[in-house]
């Protein structure tokens, strides 16, 4: 069935109105006319909508929905069901792309009559105002690959908005966005299951997003979210479970992206909130090793070991860290020590004054 656009381009927005004019100019701007963009507001409370308001009187492709705050899956999702274009990509409102973006991917979709295509991109953290390319294995750049059969692939992070998505592939497939209520990280399962189902793919080398890595408004920045990213293994789990022949050829390659996915939450996280999801990461990657999911060829020498420390000492790492830290300020006290008196600062090491001088 031939559909009404080349591409329908989705904007999920909250709350971003210190970068939103930028982001949809890139978009506006860009060279593939035939186009429609798809511009959903979830609840906003700064000038967000006001802005895409301006910009829908000046640009009949722009469509928006205004709703109420409910969450990242369930706002891309309503651009999926009403999207008209052939294929389908979203733009996070705190990036921007290249003005070719779309044009290259679709131009390189319909060369190859694949399923998905994904590009390379820019990290960029404002701080510093670096760019920083961020790619895939160069072996499996710029040919048609199975993904399911390139086990690679499903550990190069997520990045859904690096992509175009056939639409039929994604409503044949019924892939959706996860839409647990005040969630997160809710592309990792829409990630997996499109790696896992997509007959054909195409990797670009060229990289056309710029990734705002230091955004306030990302999930990433959320401390308090804990599990989130378990609701999202758990719905992968389930998706597997319903499909056994899938299931039998990428379990193992399964628990690898979660262990990719748990190391980053863990990180992420502080202190108790670190420490409770590491014994949730202790109990769930020893359920997977008892299981048979678990395969020490996916893992670098330096992965495997951090898996098999998660799995052993997941309960106990926080008072592990924690008596570490005190060790090492004791330690620290007892060789070098500074103090402040008098407007006068003095350096010790073992106790002896090596340095001094007025504050």
């Amino acid at each position: 069935m031939k559909q009404d656009f080349k591409v329908s381009i989705i904007v999920p927005v909250y709350n971003v109105d210190e970068y939103l004019r930028k982001c949809l100019d890139s978009i506006v701007g860009q060279t593939l006319k035939d186009r429609e963009i798809i511009i959903i507001n979830d609840g906003s409370t700064d000038n967000s909508l006001e802005i895409i308001k301006e910009y829908e009187a000046k640009d009949t492709s722009i469509k928006i929905i205004d709703k109420q705050n409910e969450g990242y899956g369930k706002t891309v999702n309503k651009g999926l069901d009403i999207a008209r274009g052939e294929y389908i990509g979203i733009v996070e409102s705190d990036d921007w792309v290249e003005p070719n973006m779309f044009e290259k991917l679709y131009n390189t979709a319909k060369l190859y009559n694949v399923d998905i295509v994904k590009s390379a991109y820019y990290e960029y953290n404002s701080k510093n105002q670096r760019m920083v390319l961020s790619s895939i294995p160069w072996r499996n750049l710029n040919k048609v690959i199975t993904p399911i059969e390139e086990s690679s692939i499903f550990h190069c992070g997520i990045q859904v908005w690096s992509y175009i998505y056939k639409k039929t592939f994604l409503n044949r497939n019924k892939i959706r966005f996860l839409e647990t209520a005040g969630a997160s990280y809710q592309d990792i399962s829409f990630n997996f299951k499109v790696l896992s189902l997509a007959k054909s793919a195409y990797f670009l080398k060229d990289a056309f997003v710029h990734y705002r890595s230091d955004s306030v408004s990302s999930s990433i920045n959320s401390k308090d979210k804990v599990f989130c990213v378990c609701d999202e293994f758990k719905e992968i789990s389930n998706f597997l479970d319903e499909r056994p022949v899938i299931k039998s050829k990428i379990k193992t390659i399964c628990n690898r992206y979660k262990f990719g996915s748990y190391r980053w939450n863990y990180y992420r996280l502080n202190g108790k909130n670190r420490d409770l999801f590491a014994k949730r990461m202790k109990s769930e990657f020893k359920r997977d090793i008892e299981n048979g999911n678990f395969d020490k060829s996916l893992y670098t020498p330096e992965d495997y070991r951090k898996y098999i420390y998660f799995s052993n000492y997941g309960d106990k790492l926080y008072l592990m860290h924690y008596h570490f830290a005190k060790a090492m300020r004791f330690i620290r006290s007892i060789f070098f020590h500074v103090s402040v008196n008098n407007s006068i600062r003095r350096v010790f090491v073992f106790g002896i004054r090596v340095y001094k001088h007025k504050v």
